[in-house]
């Protein structure tokens, strides 16, 4: 009671005026009140399909399945929600309720393509995202063909949008979970003889846990559009295959691809994850370049974190990529056993 007395004072002696509340339009009221419907609902299907809602839809719908909303647009091709129409099964067996749909115009698929080629090899690891085939459909416009590559639908979202959305980074406990996850997902991707090359949170996509991990997600590697062969000689000319704060020193210096620079990867993933922030500060392309490839920096790990977890980043993040850890050693490291 006191302290009520004691501000009702101090607001009148301040000002005679009453306290009114800011008025709201109602456009305001309108985003208030579809954030909150989406708050209430929870499930992450209508939250994606809210969170596309105004978005031109395409109607170039498969055989087996019908595009339901957008979930993004990158430099290979846009990526859409799909549900199955039919119990048809395809030639990569039956499809799931829901799928991810990524597609492009035929004349620009090839990336989509050589993914679907890299997926269809990687397809027993259940780390690694799956693969359901591809399909071309007609988009019904002056006869223009879409390339469609149909993928295992990760309803927990990816890893980037799990850290943006704490704020400040994951709990250690679910890194763990995590960066386990995608280790051994790499080791298989490695045992099979690819380089994904373009390891970072938003391509590491969660899909719900099974009776091992009840109540939490699992991670799986998604994206392997720019992955190569070890075996294979690939000429990308003189371009950096990959994003450039999570490229390697060696990818930047001399444009030398091999497993080790996933490892590095994934080290500046581990950071991310741990601090809620980017690995490097924001800057310009050459910033990256000099920073990555000729300064003797370091990506900084968080000091609030574990030993166990600094020791994890310490074999991931060497910048004489022979000494890094493999994924196969990586596996054996305390970081992961643990919990």
């Amino acid at each position: 009671m006191a302290a009520k007395k004691i501000n009702k004072t101090s607001s009148s002696s301040s000002s005679t005026a009453p306290f009114k509340k800011p008025r709201r339009d109602a456009k305001w009221r309108a985003m208030m009140k579809r954030r909150n419907a989406i708050m209430k609902r929870g499930t992450c299907f209508e939250i994606l399909k809210e969170a596309a809602a105004g978005c031109s839809l395409e109607t170039s719908h498969g055989v087996t399945w019908a595009r339901c909303c957008l979930l993004g647009k990158g430099g290979y091709g846009s990526v859409f929600l799909a549900k199955r129409t039919t119990t048809t099964t395809t030639s990569g067996g039956d499809l799931p309720d829901k799928i991810a749909v990524k597609s492009a115009t035929l004349e620009k698929a090839s990336t989509l393509k050589h993914e679907k080629r890299v997926l269809c090899d990687l397809k027993a690891s259940p780390n690694v995202i799956k693969c359901y085939g591809d399909e071309i459909t007609d988009t019904g416009c002056d006869g223009e063909k879409i390339y469609n590559l149909l993928l295992e639908f990760c309803c927990g979202l990816s890893l980037h949008r799990q850290i943006k959305l704490s704020g400040s980074g994951l709990p250690e406990s679910d890194v763990r979970k995590y960066t386990r996850d995608v280790v051994k997902g790499l080791k298989y991707v490695h045992c099979r003889g690819y380089i994904h090359c373009d390891v970072k949170p938003g391509n590491i996509l969660l899909v719900p846990g099974t009776e091992e991990r009840s109540g939490g997600f699992v991670a799986k590697i998604a994206d392997f559009g720019l992955a190569m062969s070890i075996y294979e000689n690939q000429n990308w000319g003189d371009d950096l295959i990959g994003t450039y704060p999570y490229m390697s020193p060696e990818v930047v210096k001399e444009k030398r691809y091999d497993y080790s620079a996933d490892i590095w990867a994934l080290g500046c993933t581990v950071v991310e994850m741990l601090s809620g922030k980017p690995v490097w500060p924001r800057m310009d392309v050459p910033g990256y370049l000099y920073t990555i490839g000729d300064s003797q920096d370091l990506p900084q790990i968080p000091s609030s974190i574990s030993d166990h977890a600094k020791d994890f980043l310490g074999k991931c993040l060497v910048r004489n990529a022979a000494q890094r850890w493999s994924a196969d050693e990586l596996l054996e490291h305390p970081f992961l056993s643990v919990g």
